[in-house]
């Protein structure tokens, strides 16, 4: 198995098992979302999101649009996270 697929299986492994993780990722299906947004959305706890989204961009899942910014950052799946998703949905 070439190591790209197998990082990506790792990751999908990564978020499956975690239904925060997996929450957020299909939140971010169809556009960018600030943390409040995805928290919202998910039902679930600022907190919970906010340290999520750090392990998730840590695993180059997702990435902060402008994170230069205080409020109002925009997360957005990077392709392997949409990879992941696109395996989750089917």
């Amino acid at each position: 198995m070439p190591n790209k697929t197998k990082e990506r299986w790792m990751n999908y492994s990564y978020v499956i098992s975690s239904k925060v993780r997996t929450k957020i990722i299909k939140a971010l299906e169809n556009k960018p979302l600030t943390p409040t947004q995805i928290a919202e959305k998910t039902d679930m706890n600022l907190s919970q999101v906010s340290h999520s989204l750090r392990d998730l961009t840590d695993e180059n899942l997702i990435e902060c649009m402008n994170p230069k910014k205080k409020k109002g950052r925009l997360y957005t799946l990077l392709e392997d996270g949409e990879w992941v998703l696109k395996k989750i949905e089917e």
